[in-house]
C-alpha cells in the first residue's frame, strides 16, 4: 500500500538532503540516501538526528478503512543506540489531514497497552526497537483499523544519538475477503 516501500527511488537535492519518493521526511538533514547498508536492493534511508532534541522522521500517509486488518512490515539496522533510540510513530487519522489524528487515549483504549506499542513503539509490547546493533532486524506485526479510521501515516522515529537504516517497509491488507458465492447458496 505503500509507494516506494523499497525505498529505492529517491529525489536528490544537490543542497544537503535527499527525500525519498513518496515519503515525507521531517527534519529533511536526518535523513539520507544510504547505498553500502541496504537489506535488498541498491539503497536504504539512513535516519539520524543531527541536533538534541531532533528526530530523523520518515512517513507516508495511505488511506485505509474501519476494520480492516493491516501487516506492518519492514527491516531495520541499528548501527548507534543511544536513549531513547528509535521506532515505530504511526497515527491513524478520521481524515487526511493531520488535525484528524485520532488521540492516544482512543487508541490505546481501541487497542490496549501492548497492541498500542505496535504503531508506537518496538512492537511486540516494547517501547522502543529492541537495539541489537549491527544486524538487521524485521518488525512484523499484524493490526486492525480502529472503527473510525480512514486514513493511516506509517513512520519511523530515530532519535538524537541513534542512528538506524530502514529499509523494505510494506503496509498490506490482509484482511480476510469472503469468496464470492460462498452465502448465495439456495437450497
Amino acid at each position: 500500500m505503500l509507494i516506494n516501500g523499497d525505498l529505492e527511488e529517491w529525489y536528490l537535492f544537490p543542497m544537503s538532503y535527499d527525500i525519498p519518493n513518496g515519503w515525507f521526511c521531517h527534519n529533511t538533514t536526518n535523513v539520507k540516501k544510504e547505498h553500502t547498508k541496504f537489506f535488498e536492493g541498491s539503497y536504504s534511508a539512513r535516519m539520524q538526528a543531527q541536533e538534541k532534541g531532533k528526530s530523523a522522521i520518515i512517513d507516508q500517509r495511505i488511506s485505509v478503512y474501519p476494520g480492516q486488518k493491516i501487516r506492518i512490515r519492514f527491516h531495520y539496522y541499528v548501527e548507534q543506540w543511544k536513549s531513547k533510540g528509535a521506532r515505530t510513530y504511526c497515527y491513524f487519522r478520521t481524515d487526511a489531514a493531520e488535525k484528524y489524528n485520532i488521540s492516544t487515549d482512543e487508541l490505546q483504549s481501541f487497542y490496549g497497552k501492548d497492541i498500542y506499542y505496535v504503531i508506537r513503539g518496538g512492537g511486540k509490547g516494547l517501547s522502543y526497537f529492541p537495539h541489537d546493533l549491527g544486524i538487521w532486524q524485521i518488525f512484523d506485526e499484524t493490526i486492525e483499523v480502529p472503527p473510525t479510521a480512514y486514513y493511516f501515516v506509517f513512520g519511523v522515529n530515530s532519535y538524537y544519538g541513534t542512528t538506524i537504516y530502514v529499509d523494505d517497509c510494506w503496509v498490506i491488507d490482509v484482511t480476510e475477503q469472503v469468496p464470492t458465492g460462498i452465502n448465495d447458496v439456495r437450497m
